[in-house]
């Protein structure tokens, strides 16, 4: 009768598990699947949770600091976004302000598979918020209106590539390398209405490595 029972409790859980999954939206369903781990040579089965991040990353300039390190998610196979938090001062990245920077890169892949079994193009919006003594929000008072653009909340388009190679490990399945050009808003801004600043002054690059877990 217990074994009955117990079963009875399993399936009305397991029951009431895959109802609340079918009832997420389509993107968020992948997040709730039950996947399967090998831990010192036992499977073990488990339900990932969309809050937990599926990748890790590391980066090198591209306008978010000297060096950043953020995490990312795959809602789609086309759309992954991912959190970043640079920094950049006089004795990490040779400025003379110290900055911290915090960003959500919007990556769009052009191509659900991987081109030639491992490259894949993709594209984007970050936003950026800076936090240093010389940015700001709004122009102080004794600025004219207009003299100058703010700086503390910037918009970054992006375009970029990345090469991704499996590997056999137990907590990660892939490592992917990239690099991606991006441009500030303010920087394309006087690019397009002034002689001064080039159109190839407005961009910068960057390098990084993304780890993907299991």
């Amino acid at each position: 009768m217990v074994i009955m029972l117990a079963f009875v409790a399993d399936g009305m859980a397991q029951s009431e598990t895959d109802t609340t999954q079918n009832d997420l939206p389509k993107p968020l369903q992948s997040a709730y699947k039950t996947r399967t781990a090998v831990i010192k040579k036992d499977t073990v089965q488990y339900k990932h949770r969309w809050f937990i991040p599926g990748q890790y990353k590391l980066q090198y300039a591209g306008s978010i600091g000297f060096m950043s390190i953020g995490f990312g998610y795959a809602i789609t196979p086309i759309y992954q976004p991912a959190f970043f938090i640079g920094y950049l001062s006089e004795n990490f990245g040779g400025s003379k302000n110290s900055v911290v920077s915090l960003s959500l890169k919007n990556s769009f892949y052009f191509t659900r598979q991987p081109l030639f079994d491992y490259f894949r193009p993709y594209g984007g919006l970050s936003i950026n918020w800076g936090n240093t003594n010389n940015t700001f929000n709004r122009l102080p008072d004794y600025y004219p209106s207009e003299y100058y653009f703010q700086n503390k909340i910037h918009f970054a388009p992006f375009l970029g590539g990345e090469l991704k190679f499996d590997i056999n490990n137990r907590y990660f399945y892939g490592l992917g390398v990239y690099t991606e050009f991006s441009a500030f808003d303010a920087y394309l801004l006087e690019a397009i209405r002034t002689k001064y600043v080039k159109p190839h002054m407005a961009l910068s690059m960057a390098v990084g490595v993304t780890f993907y877990l299991r």
